[in-house]
């Protein structure tokens, strides 16, 4: 069974996945999300997994922001702190909720909840990552309306290399080493461009395949990308992204 961690403090989804696997070490984490942001980023480039354990106290924001963004039609088990949650929680696929600070019985008993009631729960996400790339296609779009001053440019989508996020702003970097500032977020540029040539590497970063120039691993298993035009900083791809980046270029 594949289980997807949403937490923000790193020592309590470690201790949580700890318990997990005492119940049951064939069961796989998946991976461990601390934000409202990565995991709506996961979410949109990963299969859902079998079910969640969901903390609602983010270092973002409420988790509930999550569900609002993406459809997500795995079970999941609440653990916080915060009690009064516990309403607002069961709109959703909720399978349980738990109270920190929680045990193995505590896991134990929702695991065993989870298991009398799973077939209950029919998960409709998109089976490979090809048929996410066919539901994106749907709605690409080949070009991008920019200001510069009081004059109005398109840029088509050829001419990207790169998109930054960087202090609030959005930019386009282009293979000419220009940039353009652009009124959009970069989730909603991931949203729009083709996943066949486009890429999401970590929060702030989205790459073209063909700007690609070199692949190197880095340390605590993720990759760093050297590019052409090169960025302007060091290009690392978040951890939690590294598969499906791997499956991106072999596909």
């Amino acid at each position: 069974m594949k289980i997807l961690i949403i937490e923000d403090e790193l020592p309590t989804a470690n201790y949580l996945e700890t318990l997990i696997l005492q119940y049951n070490s064939s069961f796989e984490i998946v991976a461990k999300l601390s934000s409202v942001e990565d995991s709506i980023d996961w979410f949109k480039t990963n299969i859902q997994p079998d079910l969640i354990f969901q903390d609602i106290s983010l270092s973002d924001g409420n988790c509930f922001e999550i569900y609002k963004q993406v459809m997500v039609q795995s079970p999941l088990i609440f653990t916080t702190a915060y009690s009064e949650y516990a309403l607002e929680s069961f709109q959703l696929n909720s399978i349980d909720y738990i109270v920190k600070p929680y045990d193995f019985e505590d896991i134990k008993r929702v695991l065993n909840k989870f298991s009398l009631y799973s077939n209950l729960f029919i998960t409709s996400s998109p089976s490979s990552m090809n048929e996410i790339q066919e539901n994106n296609e749907k709605k690409i779009k080949k070009r991008f309306l920019v200001s510069i001053g009081e004059q109005l440019k398109t840029v088509n989508t050829e001419e990207i290399a790169f998109i930054r996020f960087d202090e609030g702003l959005t930019f386009l970097h282009l293979y000419d080493g220009k940039k353009y500032p652009i009124d959009k977020s970069i989730s909603t540029l991931e949203s729009q461009l083709a996943t066949s040539h486009f890429f999401r590497i970590n929060r702030k970063y989205i790459i073209k395949i063909d700007a690609i120039k070199k692949i190197n691993t880095w340390f605590n298993s993720r990759l760093q990308i050297e590019t052409d035009p090169p960025t302007p900083e060091e290009l690392i791809v978040s951890r939690e992204r590294v598969k499906a980046f791997k499956d991106w270029l072999d596909s």
